[in-house]
């Protein structure tokens, strides 16, 4: 009886540690297929990495002047995409600078027209 019930914990314990069982799960435990990586002395970088799962990411931070001319600024632009459930592939596109952040995909919604203001 001892034994039985050592068995049900040990089986417990090794349920409960979550190993991966579905095919996304065992893709996820991989390192990234591709990775690069380059910066310079002033913080500028570029970047791009690809999962197993097919998840492409790339990005690039560069300076650009401040509108008074005294500093910079970091902007950032970059791109996302990945393969949805549906087996779609989505694509996001961001950029970050002196102009605000912005983002642009398919797959975002888009706020609708203002109506008009009637006088």
């Amino acid at each position: 009886m001892n034994m039985y019930i050592a068995a049900l914990v040990l089986l417990a314990v090794a349920y409960s540690m979550g190993a991966p069982t579905s095919q996304t799960a065992l893709r996820r435990a991989l390192p990234a297929i591709l990775h690069e990586e380059k910066h310079d002395d002033f913080g500028q970088y570029a970047l791009r990495y690809v999962t197993a799962e097919g998840i492409i990411v790339s990005e690039r931070g560069h300076l650009v002047p401040n509108p008074d001319g005294i500093g910079h600024v970091l902007a950032v632009e970059g791109e996302v995409s990945y393969i949805g459930t549906d087996g779609k592939t989505y694509v996001t596109k961001y950029s970050a600078g002196l102009d605000g952040s912005k983002m642009e995909g398919d797959h975002i919604p888009v706020a609708p027209e203002p109506l008009p203001v009637e006088a």
